[in-house]
C-alpha cells in the first residue's frame, strides 16, 4: 500500500512539474517574442533616423534647395533663428559629425583588415613556395598516382 501511495505521489509531482514547466516555458516564448519585435522595431526606427538624416544633409548640400528656402533679409523683421530649428539642427549636426565617425572608423579597420589579409597571404604564398608539395591529382593519361 505504501508503494502504491508513493507512486501515486511521484506520479503528481511529475505532472504538476510538466504543467508549471510547461506555463514557464510559454511565458518564455512570449518575453522572447516581444523583445525580437522590440528590437526589429527599433533597428526599423535607427534605419528611418540614418535615412531622413542623409536626406536633409543632401537637401541641406543642394543649393537649388538653400536657394528655394533661404529667407530674404528684412532687418525689420528679422529676429534670427527659431531656437528650436536652431536646436533641432545642433542635433542633426552631431547626428551628422558621430555617423561620420563611426564611417571613417568602420573604414579604417576594413583597411587594417584588408592590410592584415594580404600579410597573412604573402607569408602563406612564401611558405608554400619554400614547402615540399605532394601533387595527388593524377596527369593527363597517367593511370596511378603523380608523386
Amino acid at each position: 500500500m505504501f508503494d502504491i501511495t508513493l507512486f501515486i505521489g511521484a506520479m503528481v509531482g511529475l505532472l504538476i512539474g510538466a504543467v508549471g514547466m510547461w506555463v514557464l516555458d510559454r511565458r518564455h516564448q512570449r518575453i522572447t517574442k516581444k523583445l525580437v519585435e522590440s528590437r526589429r522595431k527599433i533597428e526599423r526606427q535607427r534605419t528611418q533616423a540614418v535615412n531622413d538624416l542623409f536626406a536633409l544633409r543632401a537637401e541641406m548640400e543642394d543649393p537649388k534647395f538653400r536657394a528655394q528656402h533661404q529667407q530674404p533679409l528684412d532687418p525689420v523683421v528679422s529676429t534670427g533663428p527659431d531656437p528650436k530649428t536652431a536646436a533641432e539642427l545642433a542635433n542633426l549636426r552631431s547626428l551628422i559629425a558621430r555617423a561620420d565617425g563611426a564611417l571613417t572608423a568602420a573604414r579604417r579597420k576594413r583597411d587594417e583588415h584588408e592590410r592584415e589579409i594580404a600579410r597573412l597571404r604573402s607569408v602563406l604564398e612564401d611558405r608554400l613556395d619554400a614547402a615540399d608539395v605532394i601533387d595527388l591529382r593524377r596527369p593527363e593519361g597517367a593511370g596511378g598516382l603523380a608523386l
